[in-house]
């Protein structure tokens, strides 16, 4: 009974810094400094790497300031995104609306820099996500904008 009572007592523990972790990757408890942001990532990825908690983080660090018109942002947040679009592999994910979101916003960003790659983003979007209307009116804006 002792064992058991131990056994029991180790996985509580375990599974309450798991809580944890999860509670320190919420939305709230996410902390996006612009200037390095390594930490986080590493956590998201190593813990959860989901696309909501992806989602999450790159909007807070987009809160930051204003993308078009620093480029210092633009450029961390693009590599940020293209960051999370690795992580993330599209058989997985396709069919969730964070990754969704991340592949329109990185095709948005893109287009502040290079048209031509953003189009490239949008066309994987578009592939990855079909049943996303909003893909789709991204794309169509984005071409409209062209």
């Amino acid at each position: 009974i002792a064992s058991i009572m131990n056994r029991v007592r180790d996985l509580k523990n375990k599974y309450r810094s798991e809580d944890n972790i999860t509670d320190e990757l919420n939305c709230t408890k996410i902390s996006a400094d612009t200037t390095d942001n390594s930490g986080t990532v590493n956590q998201i990825m190593m813990t959860t790497n989901n696309p909501e908690d992806w989602l999450c983080f790159l909007l807070r660090l987009e809160k930051k300031g204003v993308p078009q018109t620093d480029v210092s942002l633009l450029n961390r947040l693009i590599g940020r995104y293209s960051q999370a679009v690795t992580a993330l592999p599209a058989e997985k994910h396709s069919q969730d609306e964070s990754y969704a979101r991340i592949l329109v916003r990185f095709a948005e960003l893109k287009a502040l820099q290079d048209p031509e790659e953003a189009r490239d983003q949008f066309h994987l979007a578009r592939l990855n996500c079909k049943k996303f209307a909003f893909v789709h009116v991204a794309f169509a804006q984005f071409e409209l904008s062209q």
